[in-house]
């Protein structure tokens, strides 16, 4: 007799601890409700967080914007409505791999980054990607000179310096030297084939990509086989109202500037020299002062963008 009370004691008290498991394990699935101040019943739905986090965009992008670690996030996304082209967060994947890529069309803080709207460096589409809408790429030599010692980064602003000799009518000095700005504010679309770097390390380079109009790149091509070029980096301080009133701006400096020796021999004697200067195929000679620079400015068009 004892034996069967013991046996139900043990049955009554595994039962109500089966019990009390269903119960928890029913508030835990179940929507748990809540009762206002008016009687009226509530429904809470309880939120789940999702396993997936796909790559979404920090803030907005225009197109040819080169991303940084920085411009991108990791976030929760709905397990079921994950689109195949989304790029989802592995342990091959970190927000590392993007650096340097270039968004291919515009992006809104929070959109989805998509295997087609980025393209990194390398890929095929790359430079035409990073290109502005009715711009050209163009590459010139660099030197550790020429090329600031390699503190120009993709990204950064330049103006281009050419240094070459003009040829003047005066019997004691044949030729003049002089340095001028052809370009200002110029686009550094990469550095040899790099066009990005992620160690933000200083690096000598042997050519630079430079994003320009159609008319500015028959400038440079032209203005490489006239001289020397280099390059002048500009302060990141610039904005766009800056920079598009420096490039109204002309600047011509001639030797006689940069050492008084001049101002006693050849043209300088008398102050004045004549000069030749060539404007596509014509030549027109024009008379200047020596030590100050009095050339007309060139008749250049507005450059075209197709």
């Amino acid at each position: 007799m004892n034996i069967n009370i013991r046996s139900i004691v043990l049955i009554g008290i595994a039962l109500a601890v089966a019990g009390l498991t269903a119960i928890l394990a029913r508030s835990l699935i179940q929507t748990p409700q809540q009762v206002t101040t008016d009687g009226e019943t509530m429904v809470v739905n309880q939120v789940v967080a999702a396993k997936t986090q796909i790559l979404v965009a920090a803030k907005n992008f225009p197109t040819g914007t080169f991303l940084k670690a920085e411009d991108l996030v990791w976030q929760s996304w709905p397990d079921d409505t994950v689109n195949e082209n989304y790029i989802r967060k592995d342990g091959q994947v970190t927000l590392e791999t993007f650096i340097g890529a270039v968004v291919k069309s515009s992006l809104n803080a929070g959109e989805p980054i998509s295997v087609n709207r980025i393209v990194k460096p390398g890929n095929q589409g790359f430079m035409a990607a990073v290109l502005s809408p009715g711009k050209r790429a163009v590459s010139i030599r660099t030197t550790v000179i020429t090329g600031v010692s390699g503190f120009i980064f993709p990204g950064d602003r330049v103006d281009i310096l050419l240094s070459h000799k003009v040829k003047t009518a005066d019997k004691d000095r044949s030729t003049i030297q002089v340095s001028e700005t052809v370009l200002k504010a110029v686009r550094v679309l990469a550095i040899d084939q790099n066009a990005a770097n992620a160690t933000h390390t200083p690096a000598v380079s042997k050519s630079v990509t430079l994003e320009v109009s159609p008319k500015e790149a028959e400038k440079i091509v032209l203005a490489k086989n006239m001289g020397n070029l280099s390059l002048s980096l500009r302060s990141l301080a610039n904005d766009e109202e800056s920079l598009a009133a420096a490039k109204e701006q002309t600047s011509i400096t001639w030797d006689s500037e940069v050492t008084k020796t001049l101002s006693s021999k050849g043209p300088g004697k008398a102050g004045k020299a004549q000069v030749d200067v060539f404007r596509g195929r014509a030549a027109q000679k024009v008379n200047i002062n020596t030590t100050q620079n009095n050339l007309p400015p060139a008749n250049d068009n507005q450059d075209s963008e197709e």
